[in-house]
């Protein structure tokens, strides 16, 4: 498994892959300090399996560079690592396309058992993450059209990525979205990630396309605007 580590804190990402080697030495970690240096490993490396991002990058900030970074590997989990822990901050990056959210306090067993989570396709979250109107019940049906909508949406994707995928309108997409946010009880996309992971659904296997990894370079460079 390749582990991608985004973090401009030299220490911090020492930390943690020393403490991946020792306990898990089969994980190939690759140390980035920037998304310029990801775009770099990128072309060299080829995609990861998985990123560790952090939101305090010094040629991207905040949740900026979650975006850029979802455009460029698109099918490609990252999870975000902040100190900021606000359930507020927590839902902006499911909604920007996180694959799940670990905060700097955590203990390496956490750590270990997100990554993990993420990489079997399910959302990773801190147990004591709440909704504040979360309740869950039965699970609700949903036809295979919404199945595969919902599964890209656990993965991050926009709407104009799932309707490219599925081969849809955009307000297809839009219509199915309502009838999922409907029986997930739930008004946005971050909440029903984090309503439809507590029910046990998982993200499509991981699955990217060659033309994603060949414009990488292209969209890490431009910033969003």
């Amino acid at each position: 498994m390749n582990i991608a580590l985004v973090d401009d804190h030299t220490l911090l990402r020492e930390g943690l892959v020393a403490l991946l080697s020792q306990a898990h030495p089969q994980t190939q970690c690759l140390q980035y300090a920037s998304l310029g240096a990801l775009l770099t490993g990128l072309e060299s490396q080829g995609a990861p399996d998985l990123v560790l991002l952090d939101l305090g990058l010094p040629d991207a900030q905040g949740l900026d560079a979650l975006q850029r970074l979802r455009e460029a590997l698109e099918w490609v989990p990252v999870i975000v690592v902040s100190a900021d822990e606000r359930p507020a901050t927590v839902l902006a990056c499911l909604e920007g396309g996180a694959a799940g959210f670990i905060p700097k306090t955590a203990h390496f067993e956490l750590l270990w058992s997100q990554l993990s989570a993420a990489l079997e396709g399910r959302i990773a979250l801190p147990a004591s993450f709440r909704l504040q109107s979360e309740e869950l019940g039965e699970t609700p049906h949903f036809s295979d059209r919404q199945q595969e909508v919902l599964g890209l949406l656990l993965r991050g994707l926009s709407n104009k990525s799932i309707a490219r995928r599925l081969e849809m309108s955009e307000s297809t997409v839009k219509t199915h979205l309502a009838v999922i946010f409907r029986k997930l009880n739930v008004s946005r996309r971050a909440e029903a990630m984090v309503v439809a992971a507590r029910l046990g659904f998982r993200l499509p296997a991981w699955s990217a396309e060659p033309a994603l990894l060949s414009s990488a370079t292209a969209r890490l460079a431009t910033p969003a605007g």
